[in-house]
Protein backbone atom coordinates (compact mmCIF):
# COMPACT_ATOMS: atom_id res chain seq x y z
CA UNK A 1 0.00 0.00 0.00
CA UNK A 2 1.47 3.48 -0.97
CA UNK A 3 0.33 6.15 1.24
CA UNK A 4 1.54 10.04 0.43
CA UNK A 5 1.47 12.45 3.17
CA UNK A 6 1.73 16.45 1.57
CA UNK A 7 3.25 18.52 4.32
CA UNK A 8 4.78 21.79 4.65
CA UNK A 9 8.14 21.97 3.83
CA UNK A 10 10.72 21.75 6.79
CA UNK A 11 13.74 23.48 4.29
CA UNK A 12 13.89 27.05 5.71
CA UNK A 13 15.91 27.96 2.46
CA UNK A 14 12.99 26.23 0.44
CA UNK A 15 10.11 28.51 -0.51
CA UNK A 16 6.85 28.02 1.76
CA UNK A 17 4.84 27.77 -0.73
CA UNK A 18 6.59 24.11 -1.79
CA UNK A 19 5.06 20.80 -0.59
CA UNK A 20 7.24 18.22 0.63
CA UNK A 21 5.19 14.64 -0.74
CA UNK A 22 6.46 11.63 1.09
CA UNK A 23 5.71 8.22 0.02
CA UNK A 24 5.85 5.09 1.64
CA UNK A 25 7.12 1.76 -0.35
CA UNK A 26 5.17 -0.63 -0.36
CA UNK A 27 6.38 -4.42 0.64
CA UNK A 28 5.85 -6.64 -2.41
CA UNK A 29 7.04 -9.72 -0.29
CA UNK A 30 4.84 -9.08 2.46
CA UNK A 31 1.80 -8.58 0.16
CA UNK A 32 2.56 -11.60 -1.76
CA UNK A 33 2.92 -13.83 1.68
CA UNK A 34 -1.02 -12.55 2.27
CA UNK A 35 -1.99 -13.33 -1.14
CA UNK A 36 -0.71 -16.86 -0.85
CA UNK A 37 -1.90 -17.24 2.68
CA UNK A 38 -5.24 -15.93 1.94
CA UNK A 39 -5.77 -17.96 -0.90
CA UNK A 40 -4.91 -21.10 0.98
CA UNK A 41 -7.24 -20.22 4.03
CA UNK A 42 -3.88 -20.66 5.65
CA UNK A 43 -3.77 -18.54 8.99
CA UNK A 44 -0.65 -15.87 10.25
CA UNK A 45 1.04 -15.62 13.03
CA UNK A 46 2.02 -12.13 14.25
CA UNK A 47 4.94 -11.84 16.80
CA UNK A 48 3.88 -8.75 19.37
CA UNK A 49 5.67 -7.86 22.60
CA UNK A 50 7.33 -11.46 22.67
CA UNK A 51 3.95 -13.40 22.13
CA UNK A 52 3.14 -15.38 18.33
CA UNK A 53 -0.75 -14.35 17.95
CA UNK A 54 -2.11 -16.42 14.89
CA UNK A 55 -4.54 -14.66 12.79
CA UNK A 56 -7.34 -16.50 10.61
CA UNK A 57 -6.87 -15.53 6.70
CA UNK A 58 -8.32 -12.38 6.18
CA UNK A 59 -11.12 -14.47 4.24
CA UNK A 60 -11.71 -15.96 7.06
CA UNK A 61 -12.22 -13.46 9.59
CA UNK A 62 -15.87 -13.48 11.15
CA UNK A 63 -17.94 -11.90 9.46
CA UNK A 64 -18.43 -9.20 12.43
CA UNK A 65 -15.36 -7.20 11.66
CA UNK A 66 -16.97 -5.64 9.14
CA UNK A 67 -19.38 -4.35 12.04
CA UNK A 68 -16.99 -3.16 14.25
CA UNK A 69 -17.33 0.21 15.82
CA UNK A 70 -13.70 0.99 16.61
CA UNK A 71 -10.14 -0.45 16.32
CA UNK A 72 -10.35 -2.33 19.61
CA UNK A 73 -13.72 -4.31 19.07
CA UNK A 74 -12.16 -4.96 15.23
CA UNK A 75 -9.06 -6.46 17.26
CA UNK A 76 -10.50 -8.57 20.10
CA UNK A 77 -13.03 -10.11 16.88
CA UNK A 78 -9.93 -10.84 14.67
CA UNK A 79 -7.67 -12.51 17.73
CA UNK A 80 -10.50 -14.33 19.35
CA UNK A 81 -11.30 -14.18 22.74
CA UNK A 82 -8.95 -16.23 24.03
CA UNK A 83 -5.96 -13.98 22.26
CA UNK A 84 -7.27 -11.25 23.11
CA UNK A 85 -7.66 -11.91 27.13
CA UNK A 86 -3.94 -13.07 26.71
CA UNK A 87 -3.87 -9.59 25.35
CA UNK A 88 -4.97 -7.46 27.76
CA UNK A 89 -3.10 -9.61 30.48
CA UNK A 90 0.10 -7.88 29.64
CA UNK A 91 -1.53 -4.29 30.69
CA UNK A 92 -1.30 -3.05 27.10
CA UNK A 93 -0.86 0.88 26.37
CA UNK A 94 -2.51 2.43 23.26
CA UNK A 95 0.75 2.98 22.02
CA UNK A 96 1.18 -0.82 22.46
CA UNK A 97 -2.48 -1.76 20.91
CA UNK A 98 -1.58 0.42 17.73
CA UNK A 99 1.65 -1.18 17.41
CA UNK A 100 -0.20 -4.57 17.60
CA UNK A 101 -3.52 -3.30 15.33
CA UNK A 102 -0.87 -1.65 12.82
CA UNK A 103 0.93 -5.49 12.40
CA UNK A 104 -2.77 -7.32 11.98
CA UNK A 105 -3.30 -4.45 9.19
CA UNK A 106 -0.01 -5.54 7.54
CA UNK A 107 -0.64 -9.09 8.15
CA UNK A 108 -4.20 -8.45 6.53
CA UNK A 109 -2.57 -6.74 3.67
CA UNK A 110 -4.26 -3.75 4.66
Amino acid sequence: MTVAKKTAAKNLSAPADEVVVETEVPNADAELGVAAAEAKGDGVAIEHNGKTYILPSPLDYPVDVVFADNDFEAVRIVLGEAQWQEYRKAKPTIRDFQELNNKINAASGN
